[in-house]
């Protein structure tokens, strides 16, 4: 269950990255935290027996307190963004795609674990929080010829604008237009919802991924966006 940390006029929110409960997911809402703030964060979360902090993908305005708190990057991404006045291409009519109820979403993480590396990889509680994390949302799932999960899409959207949140598809269904649909479907609900501007990151080296959003009209964005950790334990003054 996530968590809202609050002081004075900042806030960040919270969750389990991860089942096990050992690791924090640090969010912070509205204008860059301090140091001071993300200090006082990390106290908290000491207390309640999490040992590691792990932040979303931050912009370099918002790496400044968590840097000056201890915190070190964890890993560089790439932000894409799709231009509004870009056309999409067409949908294509297969796969078809489908909703992801309780029994396809156990396979969903399957396809998930077998897609990222293992730091990247989602189980229940992570993709719970992904669906939580836009007030509107798209899940859907293509299917093997064994009528399993072969790949799934996430997503979402706030505030006007929209993020492609997840994209997988097994190793071994790729290459058959699977991503292509997914991401198409994704793009074309967002618009449908009269969202244009929309954003996806994804790791430093993974040039399939790359290549499926430049085909759809996604062009980089060099801001510098990374994912942050911190240890805890012996951990900073509040």
């Amino acid at each position: 269950m996530g968590q809202l940390i609050r002081w004075g006029t900042e806030s960040a929110r919270v969750s389990c990255l991860r089942s096990d409960g050992a690791d924090a997911f640090l969010v912070p809402q509205g204008a860059p935290p301090s140091a001071e703030f993300v200090r006082r964060c990390l106290s908290v979360l000491s207390q309640q027996g999490f040992r590691r902090v792990v932040t979303g993908a931050l912009s370099p305005a918002e790496q400044r307190g968590f840097l000056e708190a201890g915190f070190g990057v964890h890993e560089h991404l790439r932000l894409l963004v799709l231009d509004p006045r870009s056309g999409l291409p067409p949908l294509p009519e297969e796969p078809r795609l489908y909703r992801a109820g309780p029994a396809r979403r156990r396979h969903l993480l399957t396809v998930d674990a077998i897609a990222f590396p293992t730091f990247w990889r989602l189980d229940r509680a992570g993709l719970r929080e992904t669906l939580r994390a836009t007030p509107q949302h798209r899940l859907r799932v293509a299917l093997g010829p064994d009528r399993k999960v072969c790949g799934y899409a996430v997503s979402g959207a706030s505030a006007g604008r929209g993020f492609v949140q997840r994209l997988a598809v097994s190793p071994s269904s790729q290459g058959r237009g699977i991503g292509m649909k997914l991401l198409l479907d994704g793009l074309y609900w967002l618009r449908s919802a009269g969202v244009y501007e929309v954003a996806v990151n994804t790791q430093l080296g993974n040039e399939a991924a790359l290549a499926l959003y430049h085909r759809v009209g996604f062009r980089d964005d060099f801001s510098g966006l990374s994912v942050l950790s911190a240890g805890l334990g012996s951990t900073q003054e509040g």
